[in-house]
């Protein structure tokens, strides 16, 4: 019966993955994970600020809290224990779970410990956190591995990246969460695009949602700079948006506009200003913010290679030969000195770029340093696209798992339930409302640009599984500035089916 009820589940999220982004709900916190729910009633712009009627909405109280819907079981005192991301992803390490946050400070302290201390007195438990700082390409892989094959069952929940937990899918480590009574997939407190995203054959290994705020944060947005809007007379990017202009055509060409030698230096440095900062991986991102999408799921829920047809392949082109495009619009952190990531933000901060596509990360250092920025969506494609659209890279982003190397399967289950359930109760006010809308957004006009941005979040099945290096072509040719597209797609391409052929594979296998 369990997993007849995941399987119609699935039927009902496929329906709507693929489908043009939609206009967003009024509550940011809930992302597109709000847009499913079990009973697949409409959610009108009120929904998060009245009370909801128990009997259609089975995940709310009659006070608009959020509700676990398992019994609550007294525990004993047990320990509850999970792995999370340590210091080691520095900028991306979780924050969600443990206090004294170097970034986020004591808004977000306060929001963990009370929901850890609500669940330990609801439940009676003890959560213990381990925060991985080992070393390697996904430093807590080793951490979750080591536990699986030395069979000391130190985590009954994990929380690596999605593309780790995707290997360890792939592996046979994980436990297919539709098949524990405790988990509701169908709950407001997972992302319902992700979870429909990651499952392979109705099958579906890991997640993620309100238990992280990295989905959110590594869900961004176009910063640009007030500054030189202002000074070089540049059309406001709010209107913009507002008025379905705010095209990538029509963000290129304020970028060459603000493009300009200010260093005295004879050629363009990174000194100067520019209309973009970007990195070599914001192909993707720009790829994606275009409605388009690498691979796509047939009606069994099994990947298949979407990109290669006249349409994607005009797309991603143009990007790849905009991108290249030396001297006129665009500069890349890469190009500027060690650490980059900081040295390049500071060009921002010195109100010498006008454009950077930025992870939400960066608007928090921003308003730490002071800096007058704004903030809208990824542009449209072109004003016929229906809706903006928000691309989820998910190199950094966590999700939540539970490994064949748990102690007690069912009590994970009912967990990691019960935390989500309390996170979207805590830590996503916390993180959006507070951080984001409260601290970050300098105005009422961002505001309503994160509405759009976190009610259109899209992931992409080829990015998550990263079939024969697919979620790197474009990355590499920019990188190479080099722009045949078309030749080393289709060198590739064998690599990538065979690939998707072999995950089915195990997917069937297991």
């Amino acid at each position: 019966m369990k997993k007849l009820i995941c399987l119609l589940l699935s039927v009902l999220l496929a329906a709507t993955l693929f489908v043009a982004c939609s206009e967003p709900p009024e509550d940011t916190s809930s992302e597109s994970s709000k847009a499913v729910e079990s009973n697949e009633s409409e959610i009108t712009e009120e929904s998060d600020t009245t009370s909801t009627d128990d009997s259609t909405d089975p995940y709310t109280n009659d006070d608009g809290r959020y509700i676990n819907s398992n019994e609550i079981i007294d525990w004993g005192g047990r320990e509850f224990s999970i792995i999370v991301r340590g210091t080691a992803a520095a900028t991306y390490q979780s924050d969600d779970f443990t206090t004294g946050s170097e970034l986020y400070g004591e808004l977000l302290d306060t929001a963990v410990t009370n929901r850890n201390n609500t669940i330990e007195q609801m439940y009676n438990v003890k959560l213990k956190i381990y925060k991985s700082d080992a070393v390697g390409s996904d430093p807590i892989l080793s951490n979750i591995r080591d536990d699986i094959t030395g069979s000391t069952t130190l985590y009954d929940a994990i929380m690596p990246t999605i593309p780790a937990l995707a290997a360890l899918a792939k592996e046979g480590n994980l436990i297919d969460l539709g098949t524990l009574d405790y988990i509701h997939l169908d709950a407001p407190w997972y992302d319902a695009n992700a979870t429909n995203t990651f499952s392979i054959g109705y099958q579906y290994f890991f997640t993620t949602g309100d238990i992280t705020i990295l989905n959110k944060v590594c869900s961004g947005g176009m910063l640009f700079s007030k500054e030189i809007i202002a000074t070089r007379g540049l059309d406001d990017p709010y209107e913009l948006v507002r008025n379905h202009e705010w095209t990538y055509d029509k963000m290129k060409q304020m970028a060459k506009e603000a493009t300009k030698d200010t260093d005295g230096i004879d050629g363009m440095t990174g000194a100067d200003t520019w209309g973009m900062l970007s990195s070599h991986a914001d192909a993707l991102g720009f790829y994606g913010a275009a409605g388009q999408l690498l691979c796509k799921k047939n009606a069994n829920d099994y990947p298949y290679l979407a990109f290669g047809d006249e349409t994607t392949m005009t797309i991603a082109q143009k990007i790849i030969n905009d991108m290249i495009e030396e001297n006129t619009w665009i500069v890349y952190a890469q190009d500027f000195e060690e650490p980059i990531w900081v040295t390049s933000l500071d060009a921002f901060k010195e109100g010498r770029v006008l454009f950077r596509p930025s992870a939400f990360s960066a608007t928090t250092k921003l308003r730490i340093a002071g800096t007058d920025f704004g903030i809208v969506p990824m542009p449209l494609w072109s004003t016929e696209q229906d809706d903006y659209c928000t691309f989820c890279g998910t190199g950094e982003t966590a999700g939540i798992a539970i490994s064949i190397g748990c102690a007690d399967e069912e009590f994970s289950a009912y967990m990691i339930e019960a935390i989500s359930c309390e996170s979207k109760n805590f830590i996503t006010p916390a993180y959006v409302e507070i951080n984001l809308k409260g601290k970050d957004m300098q105005d009422e006009d961002s505001l309503e640009m994160l509405n759009l941005i976190f009610g259109n979040i899209i992931y992409d099945t080829g990015d998550v599984y990263r079939f024969g290096s697919i979620n790197t072509l474009f990355t590499n040719l920019v990188a190479a500035k080099k722009s045949n597209l078309a030749s080393t797609f289709e060198s590739q391409k064998g690599a990538i089916e065979d690939a998707i052929e072999s995950l089915i594979d195990s997917y069937n296998a297991g």
